[in-house]
């Protein structure tokens, strides 16, 4: 009876060690953060797209962001909605497994809009990642950065299910 049991147990996990839906499982989500201040300076937005490992347990083993920043005013704003206060944003992406930090990455603009794209945590431990946290900031063009940020937005890792 002992022996019929072992061989049930093994048998399901090898069933699932062999299951092939956890190969390449993606995940995304939006995210969004801004400087905090009245005008809404700094914003950046766009999508984080999880990337899961393949074998057990499963993993989010790297982060894909595409996205933008933007920093007002823009050449095309109505002067109305934001003044040129002569900083720049920075957006600051930063990704963990646990509470080790793995990888970050940072874009800036003024008085623009950038488009980027990069991956987070292309050479994490197996361990995988847990967050991303994204913070922006804005700082004067001629100081020591930041002068002031927004709040630092956490974003777990979904279930790969």
């Amino acid at each position: 009876m002992r022996a019929a049991r072992l061989a049930a147990v093994l048998a399901a996990l090898l069933a699932v060690a062999a299951t092939p839906g956890t190969a390449d499982a993606t995940v995304t989500q939006q995210f969004h953060a801004d400087s905090g201040d009245s005008c809404r300076y700094g914003v950046t937005d766009g999508t984080l797209t999880w990337r899961y490992g393949t074998t057990l347990p499963v993993v989010a083993l790297r982060v894909d962001v595409a996205g933008k920043l933007t920093d007002r005013p823009l050449p095309t704003d109505p002067i109305s909605v934001c003044r040129d206060d002569g900083f720049y944003s920075r957006a600051t992406f930063v990704a963990y497994s646990g509470t080790t930090e793995v990888d970050r990455q940072a874009r800036a603009a003024n008085n623009s809009t950038l488009s980027f794209t990069f991956t987070l945590g292309a050479t994490s431990t197996t361990r995988g990642l847990t967050h991303v946290v994204i913070q922006v900031c804005r700082s004067p063009g001629n100081t020591l950065p930041p002068s002031y940020c927004g709040v630092a937005v956490r974003y777990a890792a979904p279930s790969a299910a």
